[in-house]
């Protein structure tokens, strides 16, 4: 995969996103862009990003904020997805804050027992959407996928070796967290969450692209309050499970920050087995991507990659977006809101190669049926021109007299039928045997390796002689011989055979008596 791909993590206060080709199943970042949206209008907060990394000629996909969505778990007798997602509105009607047309629903499977599945379904209002999908197109892009943020964070943990089967992600960021609880190796919750909601701590991100809290006094007091939020999220909803000894796993801008995971870790306490960061800080590498430093067993990694050469680069914050980016790459299973009417429309230059890669092979086989069917003509063609001249060469032998040919075949019919109508006596009727069949009992039995050449045929009431010409006189007694077993003739006799001293041929004649003659 060499074409560039641009990875957007678009939360309510915070955008970021990277740009990047893969080669050898190495991301290679070529931009990244961070941007705080604070007060600001989302459309304004999308223009400073698009100043700060190129949105053209890129294949985009988008992660938006977990609190734009409702969420709620079921259990459904079917496992078919089509089917669920049928299904899906007339479950989840009652359940809405909103009318259930303004959502936009979305699945994915939290645990299968057939015939039965336990689902999560995502739910998002049309209208934001909307508003989201047209800000990027007037940017430039139009996204193929759209998801959760924090989801793909999630997926990069579950595809890690070594993973723990139990976990908890919390993606925190300035002003708003996810919590995503993984219960046997599967998504089971997915839980917004206010962080710092009042700006007690008011953390920001510096232009060197750092967290720094404006009032670092009143951080223990943020982390308290949002610990025992966490708590009341899974002991409300995680009714199969009692919430204890988990791993926790730390994402986003604030969740890298020093202390994070030790502030965590006390604030959860036995519910807290350990506590770090979802992927490390990689170190720069002088000779490329091809070598990533190993993380330690007790610290699953997500996909790392090399920081980009130039800019300043701060792998907590950009953790989301990239991940998103190894979502893409890797065909991790999630959400994808662009579905139904927001399904992503072909452009004409993917279009055009699809009908390229259709019609091309398409035109050769026609050119090929083609190139065989003009072959097959030529050599029917050429078959027919050797027949006619056969059917010439029998003509003129035939008939030597005719100069003018038209229609052999029908020229010769002709012949047959006025030499038919000669062999009429002279009060029109027609002889027992006429001509033509005696000139075929004649061929019949004159045995076909004697060299035989008849130049004279007379018939007379007495009956036929033959004049001709052979080799031997031995082959005008095999004639003679072959005649008398004919069931026209009565009597064979020879009349007369002679040397001819100029050609050396037998010059010989035969009387034939017809039957009843």
């Amino acid at each position: 995969m060499s074409s560039k791909i641009l990875a957007i993590d678009l939360k309510n206060g915070l955008l970021t996103a990277i740009a990047f080709t893969v080669d050898a199943r190495v991301m290679h970042v070529t931009g990244h862009a961070v941007v705080q949206v604070a007060a600001r209008p989302m459309e304004e907060a999308l223009t400073e990003l698009s100043r700060k990394i190129d949105f053209h000629d890129a294949t985009c996909h988008v992660a938006l904020a977990a609190e734009s969505f409702f969420y709620r778990n079921l259990s459904v007798p079917f496992t078919d997805s089509k089917t669920i997602n049928k299904i899906l509105p007339l479950e989840l009607e009652e359940n809405t804050p909103v009318k259930i047309d303004r959502l936009l629903i979305d699945f994915i499977v939290s645990q299968e027992n057939k015939p039965h599945s336990q689902i999560i379904a995502a739910m998002i209002d049309r209208e934001l959407l909307t508003g989201r999908l047209t800000a990027l197109q007037a940017l430039g892009v139009d996204p193929e996928t759209v998801t959760i943020s924090g989801i793909p964070t999630a997926l990069c943990l579950l595809n890690t070796p070594d993973r723990p089967a139990d976990f908890l992600l919390l993606d925190i960021d300035l002003q708003e967290a996810t919590c995503i609880l993984v219960r046997s190796g599967h998504i089971c919750l997915i839980r917004p969450l206010a962080f710092d909601p009042g700006l007690a701590a008011g953390f920001q991100i510096s232009p060197e692209n750092t967290v720094a809290a404006l009032r670092p006094e009143n951080i223990d007091t943020t982390f308290q309050t949002f610990c025992t939020a966490i708590f009341q999220a899974l002991q409300s909803s995680d009714t199969a499970h009692e919430p204890s000894g988990l791993a926790v796993y730390l994402s986003g801008s604030v969740g890298s920050l020093a202390g994070t995971a030790e502030r965590i870790e006390a604030g959860l306490g036995d519910l807290c087995l350990s506590c770090s960061l979802a992927a490390s800080d990689p170190t720069t590498m002088e000779g490329g991507a091809s070598e990533l430093p190993k993380m330690a067993p007790d610290r699953p990694s997500c996909q790392l990659v090399p920081p980009p050469a130039e800019g300043t680069w701060h792998p907590g914050v950009m953790a989301d977006a990239v991940n998103l980016g190894w979502q893409v790459i890797k065909n991790w299973k999630g959400f994808n809101l662009r579905k139904e009417a927001f399904a992503t429309k072909k452009s004409f230059n993917g279009t055009r190669n699809q009908a390229i890669a259709i019609t091309l092979p398409l035109l050769t086989a026609a050119m090929l049926a083609i190139f065989y069917l003009w072959y097959d003509y030529a050599q029917l063609l050429k078959e027919k021109k050797g027949l006619d001249a056969q059917i010439q060469a029998v003509f003129i032998e035939t008939l030597p007299d005719v100069t003018r040919i038209v229609d052999p075949v029908q020229q010769l019919r002709v012949k047959i039928q006025e030499t038919g109508q000669t062999s009429a006596g002279k009060d029109g009727s027609l002889p027992p045997i006429n001509i033509l069949t005696l000139l075929a009992e004649v061929s019949a039995n004159i045995p076909e390796p004697l060299d035989v050449r008849l130049n004279r045929f007379v018939v007379d009431d007495n009956g036929l002689r033959l004049k001709g010409s052979t080799d031997t006189f031995n082959t005008v007694d095999a004639i003679k011989k072959g005649l008398e077993q004919s069931a026209v003739f009565s009597n064979v006799e020879i009349s007369a055979a002679n040397l001819d001293p100029k050609s050396s041929k037998v010059r010989f004649e035969l009387k034939l008596t017809m039957k009843g003659s």
